[in-house]
């Protein structure tokens, strides 16, 4: 069962106002999972609930425990407009949690971790990929590959949020350099 408190954060999530026109506001993670926990994505959710200012504080850590509940709660699902499951794909299955995953993801706002297979099978073309690895494999094709063995773990949610936050706005930076060359 969520705790209180998540399960407040998620209905504080689900029905704030959406805060950019940028659509590209999730975040999925790619690795081993005894490389990173949820934890990770909560320090990354915290940070750029801190850190970015089009978020307004409405990044919602998407743990295991949170998609796993999503997915089995059919009020949930419907709060998100997924549509009635089907007989042969179970909520706690793959295939069920990436319904709730990509769910999660059109909405926005949101950090959580692929499931196996990878995140292709999700309907989010402008998601940021992030690897915890060392870029083979899932995190072949990420848009930043961090390995945990060359680094002080407690800087990669920090690093990630940096990096997804350059991305983010790429084309606002890029437009700005524009007009200053011009």
């Amino acid at each position: 069962m969520i705790a209180n408190n998540s399960l407040s954060t998620f209905h504080q999530w689900l029905l704030a106002e959406p805060t950019g026109p940028t659509p590209a506001r999730t975040i999925i993670l790619h690795g081993d999972s005894t490389v990173f926990s949820d934890r990770l994505i909560e320090e990354i959710a915290n940070y750029l609930n801190e850190y970015d200012d089009d978020g307004a504080g409405r990044w919602l850590a998407a743990t295991s425990e949170l998609v796993l509940q999503v997915s089995e709660n059919e009020d949930l699902r419907q709060l998100l407009g997924m549509v009635e499951s089907c007989q042969n794909c179970p909520p706690e299955s793959s295939c069920g949690l990436r319904k709730a995953l990509t769910a999660l993801g059109q909405h926005g706002h949101v950090v959580f971790r692929s499931v196996a297979p990878p995140a292709k099978a999700l309907n989010l073309p402008e998601a940021f990929h992030a690897g915890i690895g060392n870029g083979l494999g899932p995190t072949r094709k990420c848009h930043l590959v961090l390995n945990p063995d060359l680094m002080d773990p407690g800087s990669i949610a920090h690093i990630i949020g940096d990096v997804f936050l350059e991305w983010l706005h790429r084309d606002h930076i890029r437009a700005a350099a524009a007009k200053k060359t011009a």
